[in-house]
């Protein structure tokens, strides 16, 4: 055994705190000591530990939880025999009343340890004191850490002490795996006055009594009860539903403490602890819940009952919470809103673990109850969409009883069929796959079939029977759901509905299905309802002229629709990262990788499903070997070359094995046709044995070649290259062609780069400024000794050499000499004008003649009406009185005199037009 190094030191510093409780704690010493201690270490360490922590405790002028957290490390490999042999005794009871979680935690883990063994457990059952403190600081402590350490070292001492199954007048299956303890802790909390009282007085409402809790704190402790009443009577329900002790029960008008929570206790007016008994009629259905099948020894009024429901109904708990989700009404709508849900999840967790018993009810009720989820499902494909979906109808709906489903069928009423796969809902996949997947293997380990003798409703068989129903009679109702399927998933962005169209699809391939035999069918005794349709009149919903329907999900699965839709997506290779924005860099929930792996392991179950049914049939060698290749192959499937190859073999593998005579084409509705009904699986047209019809693969993926990443050099030779390129660009002397210029040429590599949006010239584009997109070099200052004599006058044309030495032009003004780098575009302009001036003045003067004269007509103008008038009337002659609109407006060139197909090829007045 080692002593840790810093035990000493520890030790130390611990004592001067216990002599000068001013003194702080050496946090960072303490934690290494921490890390020294280890199963190995000498058992006299936490030992003295933990008596100077005791000691040091009560005196700490800080946080405790250091040297608390120091005290369970220590103590970690300590038994409660160890913990007992400490000197001085811990005191528990002073550890539960101290007002400072961190010492309740650490007194908890050592009482914790008590639980490991009967006999430790018993030991504790013998101090009262110790029991009653510890039920008052679980139920009291205002600390979610503390009372959840507190109800695991009760239960711990509870579930350890549990007695023999033969020494109690009743027991429960999970009784069965008891530990051989004494019961003494059961009695003590159940049987002593003072430890029983508590679980009524610390949660009681109506206890007025001095120094009792606030009504906050009281709630509380309600919940922290029911939760334990349902733990507990999952091993001893005879325990808190009978009689303890009547005295104090009858204090609380009640008769059991399961009496008292559930009838006496809760203040149905606080919506949320109405829900939180809500809750709690719900997990008490989970005891001993008989579901499809009935245990050796039966407790309840039947086999498809149980001590709870019992409960239940007796005192008309069952019956309420049923009249609140068949009438809303009874509830205010506030509260509405938050008791909702509860109230469903209770009418799902009855549905689901007693369908016997549901289905012996009066058909109206279950009528009332068909009725309120159609009419829940009648919704807006917008509302499955975006809107609120009826998630809870959804959950009961695929918690009833499936020959329940198919009674409603037969009047046309069945729910099923309004629940939608397009728009894709992910409440709505999860209730199909639920519903059609048919009902858990049972482990009839211990217990027994339910319908021996075919006196029930329904049963395991039945169940099963009913799925397969229920989904040729879905494939019936909606035919493209399969497609619907496949599309919802391969919706990456919506993860969620993606994973459940997945589920879904691996629902119907390990599906529990059974065929319709005579005993399934055989009908009820003393009710016409409930009874399955036979074989043959199931075949009847099927245009095939012959065949069987498939017997179970993998068979549906290479059945049309199923084949031409669903295996090509299983064999189509995942998507990748590459598809996405960045890579699939901020893909942080790994969306590609979960579907990836989700479909692989649908494919996974279609091989090891099709290994057990077809594995015994001729001609399936092939397809388990094609699908044994894709399995071997990963998540990410085959390498691009070899996916079609892998497809063609899948495809060849199902024609040469599957035949007409036991392959049905389960189709739609009468009149219609499947997807993959207008394929023949004959090979007798084909010498080589293929049929022309059959699916082939289309632009089979192939992975596109990518350039291998840079080195460091590499990537500093291209940084280098790019940074002078843009300084190249970004200069003053850069040059760019012109836009006009580049349309102006007709080659195709020019016009590749032409933008048709903002490229193309307008009409109004012309009386728009010019932007001109090449640097003017003739309008900068230059020091022309710098350049070569021969650029000068490229540079500046009307440089003059000689003015000066150093080659600057003088910048004093000059009258008649220009400066050297004015722009020859500005002499045009003023040509132009004075070329307009002279025209201005002489037609002034004609006006004013013509005036003298009476003329005040625009000569312009009169030209203008004659060149209207022979528009027309060469209008009229040559096209017989049509209108000419392409004659009407002229066809000159635009002032570009250009006319290339991309300038302004006609239309309007010249330039001298206004508006």
């Amino acid at each position: 055994m080692a002593v840790p190094k810093s035990y000493d030191e520890v030790k130390a510093h611990l004592q001067h705190v216990l002599d000068d409780p001013s003194t702080p704690l050496d946090i960072p010493l303490i934690d290494k000591l921490k890390l020294e201690l280890t199963e190995t270490t000498d058992r006299r360490v936490p030992g003295t530990l933990l008596t100077l922590i005791s000691q040091l405790l009560p005196v700490l002028q800080e946080d405790p939880t250091p040297i608390t957290t120091l005290g369970i490390k220590a103590t970690t490999y300590f038994s409660f025999t160890d913990i007992r042999s400490v000197e001085p005794p811990i005191d528990f009871i002073a550890g539960f009343k101290a007002p400072s979680p961190p010492v309740n935690l650490l007194t908890l883990t050592l009482l914790r340890k008590a639980g490991g063994i009967p006999s430790d457990a018993a030991i504790v059952a013998g101090d009262p004191e110790l029991v009653a403190s510890l039920v008052e600081l679980w139920l009291t402590t205002t600390s979610t850490a503390v009372a959840q350490a507190a109800f695991d070292a009760l239960w711990a001492l509870l579930e350890v002490d549990l007695a023999s199954p033969l020494e109690n007048e009743t027991h429960t299956h999970e009784a069965e795996d008891s530990t051989g303890g004494q019961g003494l802790f059961w009695r003590r909390v159940f049987t002593d006055k003072n430890v029983y009282g508590r679980l009524f007085s610390l949660c009681s409402l109506t206890n007025s009594e001095p120094g009792a809790r606030p009504l906050r704190e009281r709630t509380v402790a309600q919940g922290r009860l029911m939760g334990f009443l349902v733990k507990a009577g999952h091993l001893r329900w005879d325990l808190i539903s009978t009689s303890q002790i009547p005295e104090i029960e009858a204090k609380y008008d009640s008769s059991s403490i399961l009496h008292f929570a559930a009838c006496r206790m809760v203040d149905k007016s606080d919506f949320l602890m109405h829900m939180t008994l809500l809750n709690f009629f719900r997990d008490l259905l989970d005891i001993e819940a008989p579901g499809l099948r009935a245990r050796v020894y039966v407790q309840s009024a039947s086999t498809f009952s149980s001590p709870a429901l019992d409960f239940l109904i007796s005192h008309d708990l069952h019956g309420n919470v049923l009249d609140l989700y068949l009438d809303e009404t009874k509830l205010d709508p506030v509260d509405l809103q938050y008791v909702r849900g509860p109230i469903m999840a209770y009418i799902a967790q009855y549905a689901e673990l007693y369908p016997n018993h549901l289905l012996q009810n009066p058909s109206s009720l279950l009528d009332r109850i068909i009725s309120r989820i159609s009419g829940s499902l009648a919704i807006s494909s917008s509302q499955w969409a975006h809107g609120h979906v009826p998630a809870g109808q959804l959950v009961i709906l695929s918690s009833l009883p499936r020959v329940l489903l198919v009674e409603a069928a037969k009047h046309g009423a069945n729910p099923l069929f309004a629940v939608p796969t397009s728009p894709p809902c992910r409440e709505a996949l999860d209730a199909l796959a639920k519903i059609l997947h048919g009902p858990k293997k049972l482990d009839m380990s211990d217990s027994m079939e339910l319908n021996t003798s075919g006196q029930i409703p329904t049963d395991w068989h039945k169940e099963a029977a009913a799925a397969r129903v229920l989904y040729f009679m879905y494939l019936n109702d909606h035919p493209n759901f399969w497609t619907d399927i496949v599309a919802a998933a391969d919706i990456l962005a919506m993860k969620d509905v993606s994973l459940a169209a997945i589920s879904f699809m691996k629902a119907v391939i390990t599906a529990n299905w059974q065929v319709l035999s005579g005993e399934v069918i055989s009908p009820v005794p003393d009710t016409s309802r409930y009874q399955l349709p036979s074989e043959e009149a199931l075949g009847t919903l099927s245009p095939a002229a012959q065949g069987l329907l498939p017997s179970s999900g993998v068979w549906a699965i290479l059945t049309p629709p199923a084949l031409t839709i669903l295996l090509p997506y299983l064999f189509k290779p995942p998507r990748s990262y590459s598809e996405f924005v960045g890579g699939g860099a901020g893909d942080s929930q790994n969306i590609v990788w979960k579907v990836a792996t989700a479909k692989y392991e649908v494919l996974v179950s279609l091989y090891k499903n099709l290994k057990e049914t077809g594995g015994r049939v001729t001609g399936f060698e092939d397809i388990l070997r094609t699908l044994r290749q894709r399995v071997s192959e990963g998540p990410w499937g085959p390498v691009a070359q070899n996916t079609a190859r892998v497809e063609t073999q899948l495809w060849t593998s199902i024609r040469s094995a599957v035949r007409p005579a036991n392959m049905s084409r389960f189709a739609a509705k009468k009149g219609r046709k499947l997807p993959g009904t207008e394929f023949t699986w004959e090979a007798g047209a084909d010498p080589a044995g293929e049929a022309d019809t059959a699916p082939t693969p289309l632009f089979p993926r192939y992975n596109l070649p990518r350039a291998r990443l840079l080195n460091p050099r590499e990537q500093k030779q291209v940084d280098l290259y790019r940074a002078l390129r843009d300084r190249f660009h970004d200069g003053p002397y850069y040059s760019v062609l012109q836009s006009s210029s580049v349309t102006a040429r007709k080659d195709e590599a020019t016009r590749a780069h032409f933008d048709p949006f903002h490229g193309m010239p307008t009409y109004s584009g012309k009386y728009q400024k010019q932007k001109r997109d090449r640097p003017e070099l003739k309008g900068r200052p230059y020091v022309m000794k710098f350049f070569p004599r021969h650029l000068w006058k490229t540079i500046q044309p009307n440089f003059n050499p000689s003015v000066a030495m150093d080659g600057y032009v003088p910048h004093g003004p000059r009258i008649g000499v220009k400066r050297g780098f004015e722009d020859e575009e500005e002499e045009e302009e003023v040509e132009d004008t004075k070329r307009r001036k002279g025209v201005d003045e002489d037609e002034d003067a004609e006006r004013a003649e013509r005036e003298e004269d009476g003329d005040v007509l625009d000569p312009d103008e009169d030209q203008e009406e004659e060149i209207i008038d022979n528009d027309f009337e060469d209008d009229d002659d040559e096209m017989g009185g049509d209108y000419n609109a392409e004659q009407y407006f002229d066809a000159g060139e635009d002032e570009y005199g250009e006319n290339d197909g991309f300038a302004d090829g006609g239309g309007g007045g010249g330039d001298e037009d206004t508006y």
